[in-house]
């Protein structure tokens, strides 16, 4: 099992958390996990989008994007015709 530690906790924080904790009987790190448990649950229930949807999002958003730079990826890099670094 992980640990994960958090630092710089404000006292209000910190306070509220232990009152939670104490109305449900538990410890502070047990009622903490529950509330991250509770916080990041909707993220669970969220469809993911298909491969279709993703490829759709790429031609729209991403691959319609203006080239910039015409260079080859070698010449942005830097390399030579030796594959050097001049």
């Amino acid at each position: 099992m992980a640990t994960l530690v958090l630092n710089d906790i404000s006292d209000n924080l910190y306070q509220r958390l232990g009152t939670l904790a104490e109305a449900h009987r538990q410890s502070v790190n047990q009622e903490a996990m529950n509330v991250l448990e509770a916080a990041l649950a909707p993220l669970d229930d969220m469809p993911k989008p298909s491969v279709e949807e993703t490829l759709d999002w790429l031609r729209r958003e991403v691959w319609t994007l203006p080239m910039l730079d015409n260079r080859n990826s070698d010449e942005i890099i830097g390399y030579n015709e030796h594959g050097l670094f001049d």
